[in-house]
């Protein structure tokens, strides 16, 4: 069998190169060093992959999850707990009276305020499967696989608590400091169910923790009518 033979067999085998006995060292180390130039190429195209992938799911502001990456995580837990017939919950938070601390502040203050919210309430998470995206504006939402509605709302407590303990001055906020309102909700996702109900009964809770007076947690009560 000719070289030529010998080369198409080795690359449809799977090989890189081809090299023919007596091995030549010189060509031997011309290739090795051809392959190692090939591996830190492979490896800069994979390092470039995940900067576009952080680039794609990751909030430019806060450095967390943004709403694209909730959304992806949101239908894929709905299926794994549809599957496993376990309860799926979810915490949308907003910052109290955010647009007067824009106004007052300054456009500066209001991101590093939105910086402190979201890495607090990243911290507030335990759990490696929970998560934490800004959701819009200074909306955030955490999504929570495998926790029930009790669950979800001591989470959801830790973090209205957490968010108020940064202390952050707003002279138009309660008791002259930042706040954070919460709905939550809770499912075990059904074949004849949709994820977006999961979110209107979150957004409802939120709602109802606003015209409750803000600064605190509501589960919607029409959320028994779903499971």
């Amino acid at each position: 069998m000719n070289d030529e033979n010998l080369l198409a067999q080795g690359i449809l085998a799977g090989g890189d190169d081809f090299i023919c006995k007596p091995v030549s060292e010189v060509v031997l180390l011309a290739k090795v060093r051809a392959m190692l130039r090939i591996a830190a190429r492979q490896r800069e195209i994979c390092d470039v992959h995940r900067q576009l992938k952080d680039i794609a799911t990751l909030d430019s502001l806060t450095g967390i999850p943004n709403r694209r990456y909730f959304d992806d995580t949101l239908a894929v837990e709905w299926k794994r707990c549809l599957r496993t017939e376990t309860p799926l919950s979810i915490v949308l938070s907003d910052v109290d009276f955010f647009k007067q601390f824009n106004d007052i502040y300054g456009h500066q203050a209001g991101d590093a305020c939105l910086k402190a919210v979201a890495s607090t309430l990243s911290e507030s998470l335990f759990r490696v499967e929970d998560s934490v995206a800004r959701y819009g504006g200074e909306e955030f939402v955490a999504i929570l696989p495998g926790t029930d509605a009790d669950g979800a709302y001591a989470v959801a407590e830790r973090m209205r608590q957490s968010a108020r303990e940064l202390c952050i001055p707003h002279e138009r906020g309660i008791g002259g400091q930042l706040s954070c309102s919460f709905g939550v909700a809770s499912i075990h996702p059904r074949a004849d169910k949709a994820p977006q109900q999961l979110l209107r009964f979150a957004d409802a809770g939120l709602y109802a923790a606003k015209r409750a007076g803000r600064n605190r947690v509501e589960i919607n009560s029409d959320l028994v009518c779903c499971n």
